[in-house]
This record gives structure tokens, sequence and C-alpha cells, in this order.
């Protein structure tokens, strides 16, 4: 390994870089970017810096994530609108790690989107976004396994571990397998159990009926016609895409409406309830800044809103995310969320979508369309004492809850169970 290029002019390379965009910023935000130097010896030859903000990083983290191994979810529009909207307000500190290249001309080779989460049983090292974003994972450059490589990923971690303020565990969730066409360093790390879900994906064919008359049977195409047609005796079925940022607003509200019922049903604690999670979903949907990134749709049955999704298009790849159908309508029991699906692999496939993303969860459903599972796992870890007291029974917990999701069951009796928790307080309403 050539010897790493501590020059002056290297430094300042970086140190602009990390500056553009600042101008007129005060001192806090010129101070929040700092260089950690080699030498490394048998670690990668990179330069660190470490960032509290992120305006600071717009120029080189949307330059860096337009070629490079990513998912929609590290996205700077993703997490920056997250941290906005949410983060800032549950108190999390942005703490962005940055590897420069030290042999290029100051680009960025990968990110690593950390924070930090304080609380009473300490603070804990975690990905930005949270349980927002289906796949946790660092912005990689396609040169980045040819310039670190896996047995040297462990050093440089624990070099980026000490350039970060103390924290007392690391908990690292829902790292997946690969990272566009690179393995996932973090996997390198040790410490890492399965996750409680996995998530499913199909790949798409260049047109809907090649591919829908590979995946169905003939028995299945059946079922779905005559679902289809005793939808349509509702009224005329049609997926609408709106392009007006208030039809927009209207749509994903609909979601909304019908996803709070949904939750209430199942005795699920609904997370559009949180200061903050509306407004960022209508962000990313709205937001010039994270153009194309989001499709929001609704599936209308005879001018009413039957069904709606907020998906997200990234790489080639549809993510469906959130959807939602209208359970008190008559025609509810017709399967418009199914007919929606439907159409939103359709929309998908002529939109140049070569793979359909059902994100992370092992709905029965998804085997009917998923030939690819996608494995996910956590990368937990103590740092201090302080951290192993409160990690042990927080490692039971993940333990149990893997199980249980993983035993159909367990899990079957685990969802009627919770669902009629759920409806006590309406029942005693109703009752009242």
């Amino acid at each position: 390994m050539k010897p790493l290029k501590k020059t002056r002019d290297a430094i300042e390379a970086i140190t602009r870089i990390n500056q553009s965009g600042l101008a007129g910023a005060g001192p806090a935000h010129r101070a929040t970017g700092r260089v950690i130097s080699g030498p490394w010896g048998a670690k990668p030859e990179v330069l660190l810096s470490v960032h509290a903000d992120f305006e600071a990083l717009r120029t080189a983290w949307t330059s860096l994530e337009r070629d490079a191994d990513c998912t929609a979810f590290q996205t700077y529009a993703w997490l920056s609108a997250w941290f906005r909207n949410i983060g800032a307000r549950e108190g999390v500190e942005p703490a962005i790690v940055v590897g420069w290249n030290a042999e290029g001309e100051g680009d960025a080779l990968f990110i690593l989107p950390l924070g930090l989460k304080r609380g009473v049983f300490g603070t804990r090292l975690v990905w930005l976004g949270g349980s927002f974003c289906d796949y946790q994972a660092p912005v990689l450059a396609r040169s980045f396994s040819r310039q670190v490589r896996r047995d040297q990923f462990k050093a440089l971690w624990t070099e980026i571990r000490a350039a970060l303020p103390d924290h007392d565990i690391v908990e690292l969730n829902r790292l997946p397998e690969m990272i566009g066409g690179q393995s996932n360093p973090f996997l390198a790390l040790g410490n890492v159990t399965a996750h409680a879900s996995n998530a499913h994906m199909t790949r798409l064919q260049p047109t809907w009926d090649a591919y829908y008359g590979a995946k169905r049977s003939s028995g299945s195409k059946k079922r779905d016609k005559q679902k289809r047609r005793k939808l349509e005796e509702s009224g005329a079925v049609e997926l609408i895409t709106p392009e007006s940022r208030e039809e927009i607003a209207r749509t994903v509200d609909m979601l909304i409406e019908q996803k709070t019922a949904t939750f209430a049903r199942m005795g699920v604690a609904n997370p559009f309830e949180k200061p903050g999670v509306r407004d960022f979903y209508m962000e990313l949907a709205t937001d010039a800044a994270a153009e194309g990134l989001i499709h929001v749709c609704r599936l209308e049955v005879g001018g009413k809103v039957a069904a709606a999704n907020w998906g997200v298009s990234f790489g080639g790849r549809y993510h469906y995310v959130l959807a939602s159908y209208a359970e008190q309508e008559e025609f509810a029991r017709r399967g418009p969320g199914m007919i929606q699906l439907m159409d939103l692999m359709r929309h998908a496939t002529e939109a140049g979508h070569t793979e359909f993303d059902f994100t992370i969860g092992d709905e029965a459903y998804k085997g009917d369309w998923c030939e690819v599972e996608i494995r996910l796992y956590d990368h937990v870890e103590a740092v201090t004492v302080r951290g192993w007291l409160s990690l042990l029974p927080a490692l039971a917990y993940r333990r149990a809850k893997r199980f249980i999701k993983q035993t159909p069951v367990l899990w079957e009796a685990f969802t009627r169970l919770r669902a009629a928790v759920g409806a006590l307080p309406r029942l005693g309403a109703a009752q009242g």
C-alpha cells in the first residue's frame, strides 16, 4: 500500500469541500466539519470528517449519490427531510461521517449518515432516519470496495468510532447484505444478528404482460379478473397520479386517514399521530429537491378514493412503501388494495423500472410475487459499562421478537391478541 499523502494541500482541499455552500454561514456552522488524517498503517488511505450539519454536505452528498451504491433511504433529500421534520424534534444529533479519497481530488469515498440519540439508559449511535428507513446503509462510491478491503474496514471503523462523540451503545439496524453491487462492509464487524424481519422484491420484465404472464397461474389470473369485475360494479376503476401540490396533498391526507383506520383495527400505534410525520411525507412528495423520488397515486372507484399509495422510485427500483385502502366503503371486500398493487406494478414496468421492492416485512401475500428475499441484519455493540447494562435486556427482547415474527403460529396469535386489545378503548367508547 502506498503511504498516505498527508500534505497541506490535501487537507485544505478536503476542508474547502466540507465548507462548500456555506457562504455567509456563522462560525458555529463552519466548525461542524473536522478532518482526521492518518497515518493509518494497515488501514485504508482516507481522510475523515465528522459533521453535525446537513447543509454543509449538500453538494458533496448529492454529487456522490448520483453515481453511488446506496438506497433511496440514504439520499440527501430523504434524510434531510426526516431530520427537519422528525429527527430534530426527537433530539437526534447528526454525527455524519465522510470518508474523502486521499489520493484523488477531494471527492467523497463514502458517507455514513450516523446520529446520536441520548436517553436515560445512555447514548446510542444510530443511523439517521430510524424506522422511516426500510434499509439502513452507508453511501458508497463505486470504487469503495477497491480502495477499502473487507479486512480493512474493521480497523477503519475503530478510527471512525474514536472520532465520534462519546456514546454507550452502537445500534445499527436493518443492514442489507448488499448495497447495490457491493457487499455491506458493516457485516464484517461482527456482533451481527438477523433482524426480526426480512425484505422481499421481484424483478420485473420489459413489459407488464410478460411479467404477469410468467408470474401468475391460470387460476390466479382468473381470480384477478373476477376481483376487478366485481370492483367495477361499483364504478369505473382508475389509477390516478396527481400532479398539482393540492391534489398530491389531498391524496396523502386520504392515505393517512385510511391508514389510521387500519392501525386502529390492528391495534397498532399510529405513527401519524407523532409530530412532524405527516409533514415529512408531505415535504418529500411536494419538494422540488426530491423531484422524481416520490410517486403518489390513488385508485378511484366511481369517483371515490378506494386506495392510495406513497411509493419511492430510485435507481430503477420502485419501493412499495406506504399503501392503504378504504375499509369502510361497500367495495372494501372486493380487493381494491390488490387491484391498486397490480396497477402500480404495471405503472412501474411502463416507467422503466426493473425491480419492484415490497420492502421490509414477511407478509404472506408477498410470496405470490417475490422471488428475491433480502436478508437484513443488526449490528449491536456495547461500548461502556452503562451500555452493557442496558444492552442485555434489549438483546433478549430482540431475540424474542424475531422468534415470534418468524414462527407463523405465534405471530398470528400475537396479531390477533394485539387487535383485540386495541379494540377495547373503541368498544368502551361505543358503549358509553
